[in-house]
């Protein structure tokens, strides 16, 4: 992109006018008598002669600027409406790259509508401190005023696509949101599911705390087998995360009065490890008898 800075004002290009109005100041100058006043033509000297090129230079050099920054703005809106094509046929990390390059492009229109501003200030200020070159601003300034007009169609179709790629980001943001609440969701579920509760207790203190009954006791109370309580309390449990712990303080001599196959536990030095956890966690309360 080029730069919008003038030429040093020190600097002087000798284009075709200058060389045109040199020769005339020459002529002029030899068939001018000879006096102590300096030559003129129209009124003007040699270096307000230079002075004048110098602006029409100058002038020329902003408008090939200007025509040149306006062709990278053009450039940019299409690169905008390519990656807006492209971003309707992509998915997941390809359209967050997308959108980056959206907003780069964006910002460097921006940037670029900018510089043209400036530089059409500087044509405007230099038109009005040259007259003479009214006639050829014209033309220039019509087909600025064309661009612009085109420019603005396009601006209100990039704005448009913004908003499009704002409603974007949204919906991939309430996406995220959803697929955050999912994933608690999921892990809470997974939590309850691997939740179960143990209890290791003597026969008559599990009784009378209503975790076990005796059911059908035969002749003077004998017989009877013992079973879990109808009404079971997790606060009377203790509670374990089936995913990590698979060892349970089960004493030598033992009775499971719950569901839980006894053949599914290994003794070891810390008491005894669950063989397998999906098959042994049948139901959620675990009631073992310690018979020592």
């Amino acid at each position: 992109m080029f730069s919008n800075t003038f030429l040093p004002k020190r600097t002087v290009r000798v284009g075709p006018l200058a060389c045109i109005c040199l020769l005339v100041f020459l002529f002029a100058s030899s068939c001018k008598e000879k006096t102590d006043e300096p030559a003129t033509i129209n009124g003007k000297t040699m270096e307000q002669l230079i002075a004048d090129n110098a602006e029409l230079e100058a002038l020329s050099l902003e408008k090939d600027r200007l025509m040149t920054e306006l062709m990278e703005t053009s450039s940019f809106i299409n690169d905008i409406y390519s990656a807006m094509d492209e971003f309707k046929t992509s998915s997941g990390i390809d359209r967050e790259r997308i959108l980056g390059k959206i907003r780069r492009l964006s910002d460097s229109l921006t940037i670029s509508q900018q510089i043209i501003k400036s530089s059409s200030a500087k044509i405007r200020m230099m038109q009005s401190n040259a007259d003479a070159l009214t006639k050829k601003i014209a033309e220039m300034e019509r087909n600025v005023a064309t661009m612009k007009e085109q420019l603005l169609v396009r601006d209100n179709e990039i704005s448009q696509l913004k908003a499009d790629a704002g409603i974007i980001t949204e919906s991939r943001d309430k996406y995220k949101e959803q697929v955050t609440t999912m994933s608690s969701e999921k892990d809470r579920i997974e939590m309850e599911r691997s939740t179960y509760y143990y209890i290791i207790g003597k026969a008559n203190d599990l009784e009378e705390r209503g975790i076990i009954a005796e059911e059908g006791r035969g002749f003077l109370g004998i017989g009877g087998t013992f079973v879990p309580g109808k009404n079971l309390n997790e606060q009377d449990f203790i509670k374990i995360d089936a995913r990590s712990v698979r060892t349970l303080p089960i004493p030598d001599k033992f009775q499971i009065v719950s569901s839980h196959n006894p053949r599914l536990l290994e003794r070891v030095s810390t008491g005894m490890a669950i063989i397998d956890p999906v098959k042994f966690w049948n139901s959620k309360f675990l009631i073992i008898i310690d018979k020592r």
